[in-house]
């Protein structure tokens, strides 16, 4: 529990806040399913979302902090073998606790002891009185291959060392697998001076001091600072105010705010673009996949009235995968309408203009299991987001939802879902013909 056990300190200077209100992005749900009860259930489930999101977005600070006795290991960080819940590493630890300790005694026992923390500890975390500069670097990587992964939680933390000139090595923990390129590509070219400085570390590793840094997501729970309520006293949302440990309200929290990581990462990587390669890229985008390896096994179906309705409009197919980095934020940032299946590439979104429109054509099992991963990056963007929900490919069951266990599957794309998507288009276009549109579709 920071603050009440020791070994997480700030790097000075001590951070003014905790959180703080933005803009945010503005984000809709389309119940599309052709099956009518199945439409039911996405349309409930919109209205849900819509009534328990926060009425205000927020961007969480994360900052540089010095960790002593720190191991970072494969499930994550411990300071003098405690569990460090930090951002999106500490929900997945969270996650791992709540699975092996369900029963009643034990989760009161958690909730009791995140009361307590909020008792003591009312102080916040201690200031490094030391020098710094020869300290390593250390920061968590989920994996080598899941590009969304790495964009949304652990790219963006070099942004708080873009300026250091320690010499230090930058250690990336991660646990043994393919690293594929994009890390280091993206790395090379939104921080250059920072490349060749980077360690790949698949083992286990203590530290006795190490500098990292720290997202105030779960300390907002942890730790009665008084800068979390003067925020939560100046806005009209009283949960802010009111943060809590429980699973649905951490996912409120997650789909209704950013970490301050991921806004210096949009500001570092929009500053290395040319404004001649956003002129280059196409206005409206249809975001196809390489049909190689992983994109096989979750693609989309019926898709192809859809793109002959898209492609007359003007909008051009671009394959991500295959644009160098600057030239994947570019085209985000260029793009006035991207439309594109639910996967990993939609976390470009943090690239793209307020003005943007982003589609993304999911299903009931990405309505159910993955809708809020990316309202952050369309928070700290600032642009629109729809989320439209079609068919699950190959569900036998039509008003069925196979398990997230047995794999994410792809997406099957009807008439139904087809004409909600060109609506939208023609919505965002000017077209007047269109009828007007409704939050649950």
């Amino acid at each position: 529990m920071p603050t009440l056990h020791p070994g997480l300190h700030y790097v000075p200077p001590r951070p003014g806040w905790v959180m703080r209100p933005a803009q945010g992005g503005r984000v809709r749900g389309f119940a599309a399913s052709e099956n009518e009860a199945m439409r039911a259930m996405q349309r409930e489930t919109i209205q849900n979302f819509d009534r328990r999101l926060m009425d205000e977005v927020m961007e969480i600070n994360s900052t540089p902090v010095v960790m002593e006795q720190a191991e970072f290991c494969k499930d994550g960080v411990l300071i003098d073998k405690r569990a460090l819940l930090n951002g999106a590493s500490g929900d997945r630890l969270r996650r791992k606790y709540d699975l092996q300790n369900s029963d009643k005694a034990r989760q009161d026992r958690l909730a009791d002891a995140f009361a307590r923390a909020r008792r003591r500890g009312t102080s916040n975390l201690p200031v490094w009185k030391d020098p710094v500069d020869s300290l390593d670097i250390a920061i968590e990587v989920k994996n080598g291959f899941n590009y969304y992964h790495f964009t949304q939680e652990s790219l963006g933390a070099l942004a708080h060392f873009s300026g250091d000139d320690s010499g230090r090595p930058i250690n990336l923990h991660l646990p043994p697998g393919d690293v594929r390129g994009f890390i280091m590509g993206f790395i090379g070219a939104i921080f250059p001076q920072l490349a060749d400085r980077i360690r790949i570390q698949h083992k286990p590793t203590r530290y006795k001091k190490v500098r990292s840094v720290y997202s105030h997501r779960h300390y907002l729970y942890q730790v009665a600072d008084e800068r979390i309520g003067q925020t939560a006293t100046n806005i009209t949302e009283g949960r802010w105010g009111r943060p809590r440990h429980d699973i649905t309200h951490r996912r409120i929290v997650g789909m209704s705010s950013f970490d301050s990581c991921l806004r210096l990462l949009r500001d570092h990587a929009l500053r290395r673009v040319p404004q001649s390669m956003v002129a280059g890229m196409p206005k409206l985008v249809w975001m196809g996949r390489d049909e190689s390896g992983d994109a096989r096994a979750r693609g989309i179906g019926g898709h192809e009235a859809l793109l002959e309705e898209l492609t007359a409009r003007g909008f051009e197919t671009v394959i991500f995968e295959h644009l160098a980095p600057l030239e994947q934020i570019a085209a985000m940032q260029a793009a006035d309408i991207v439309i594109a299946p639910h996967g990993a590439g939609l976390v470009n979104m943090a690239y793209a203009r307020p003005e943007t429109l982003v589609i993304e054509i999911g299903s009931r099992q990405t309505q159910l299991h993955r809708w809020g991963v990316f309202h952050s990056a369309a928070h700290v963007a600032g642009c629109r987001y729809d989320a439209v929900f079609a068919d699950i490919m190959g569900a036998t069951n039509p008003e069925g939802v196979p398990p997230i266990s047995k794999g994410l599957l792809g997406v099957t794309l009807d008439k139904r879902a087809t004409d909600r998507i060109l609506r939208i288009v023609a919505e965002a276009t000017g077209d007047k013909s269109s009828e007007p549109l409704c939050s649950a579709g």
